[in-house]
């Protein structure tokens, strides 16, 4: 009797992943995904609005479908996570600024949820990643039309989109050069192959244009993978990409301005240099903070507040990690390290080799951009780990 409940059951939830309810959350939610990396830019009520009707059908679908079984330690840890993040706001020394983030951070907290309950299997999943590459194209052009127009960020001969910051906006892009190049190697499609391949450059060179140094060294991961998936190709192939990456250099470095490929070629002597463009004050100056709330750390919004006591005018520790420790303490940056851990483990038993490098190239350039950038309130970051989470699920239960 029970076997027999249980097989109705799923036959049920078959048929409700077929049917439209489902249809219309796994659009909703791709095309949300198509406009986290560029539509904030120009309206942040855009991806809001579609934010909440992607939340919307999903709620419906979830009332009549349920949930499924696709959840793991990362799921917990990101509740734990954020409950203390909110939890701080009570001891923040800057009051208005923690309670202007705290709907953000419930947002944020609801992302990785929502992808978990509607990207469920490998074509979901695949489009999942394509959405996010189509939309680093669109941001990528929108990047190259301020450029030929003169229209520069707040830091001069960079370019950005409007209200987005440059450095967030090159992260943004090196994000989806593995994703590219990834689909590059596992799509049928001849045409779908080649049309990744070519959008790859396009962002590299949109990187280029934003000037970012963090940015360049995450793109090399995932031109390094990209490069790495045709280890076993024809000549010809390889011939191909050869071709395609020589070219690509040279059209950033002869279209490129010359202060953004200057300052991305400068990163050995910035690192020799010891100052890493001002970061090493900002980290002085936050780990100092922390001293004085190691535990609990300072609140969250409580940054700003307290780096002005170093006389350092910035709300941000320009290091994730170290954000984390000072405005949550030990205990906020050990409930996020233990997230990664997650994560990390479930990619190490994904049992296909080029599916786990695959992961651990994303992995890694989400790990390299968190060493000079405060990715965690970013939602192109949340959706990265989850897809890590959800795609290394499905390889281990055999259903990718």
């Amino acid at each position: 009797m029970n076997t027999q409940n249980y097989s109705q059951q799923k036959s049920l939830s078959n048929s409700l992943q077929d049917g439209p309810i489902y249809k219309i959350a796994l659009y909703s939610v791709l095309f949300f995904i198509f406009l986290i990396p560029w539509a904030d830019g120009y309206s942040d009520g855009l991806v809001r609005v579609f934010g909440i009707i992607a939340f919307g059908v999903a709620s419906l679908y979830f009332v009549t479908a349920g949930t499924h079984k696709n959840y793991s330690y990362y799921h917990f840890l990101i509740l734990v996570f954020w409950l203390w993040m909110f939890i701080s706001v009570a001891w923040t020394p800057n009051l208005e600024r923690g309670l202007m983030m705290a709907p953000r951070v419930f947002q944020l907290m609801l992302l990785p949820f929502l992808f978990t309950l509607i990207i469920i299997n490998r074509k979901s999943i695949i489009m999942a990643y394509q959405s996010y590459v189509l939309g680093n194209v669109v941001g990528s052009s929108i990047i190259i039309y301020n450029y030929l127009n003169g229209i520069e960020s707040p830091y001069y001969n960079r370019f950005t989109i409007q209200n987005i910051e440059t450095d967030t906006m090159s992260i943004i892009l090196a994000l989806a050069i593995p994703m590219a190049a990834y689909l590059t190697s596992i799509l049928q499609s001849k045409w779908g192959r080649i049309i990744n391949t070519l959008i790859i450059p396009l962002i590299i060179f949109a990187i280029f244009l934003t000037g970012t140094r963090t940015g360049s060294i995450v793109a090399i991961i995932g031109i390094m993978y990209w490069l790495f998936t045709h280890r076993k190709a024809s000549m010809r192939i390889k011939t191909s990409i050869v071709v395609v990456f020589l070219l690509s250099s040279v059209v950033v470095i002869s279209f490129a301005p010359k202060a953004s490929v200057d300052r991305i070629f400068s990163t050995g002597k910035s690192l020799k240099s010891g100052n890493l463009n001002y970061r090493t004050v900002i980290w002085s100056a936050s780990f100092s903070q922390w001293k004085n709330s190691p535990i609990i750390g300072t609140g969250l919004g409580g940054l700003g507040s307290v780096l002005s006591r170093e006389h350092v005018n910035y709300n941000a520790a320009h290091n994730t990690h170290l954000q984390i420790l000072t405005e949550n303490g030990i205990i906020g940056v050990l409930i996020y390290l233990l997230l990664e851990l997650s994560v990390l483990l479930l990619i190490l038993h994904t049992p296909q080799f080029s599916e786990k490098v695959f992961l651990i190239t994303l992995f890694m350039s989400l790990i390299v951009s968190q060493l000079t950038l405060h990715t965690h309130i970013q939602k192109e970051t949340w959706f990265a780990f989850t897809m890590l989470v959800i795609h290394a699920l499905k390889l281990q239960k055999k259903q990718y």
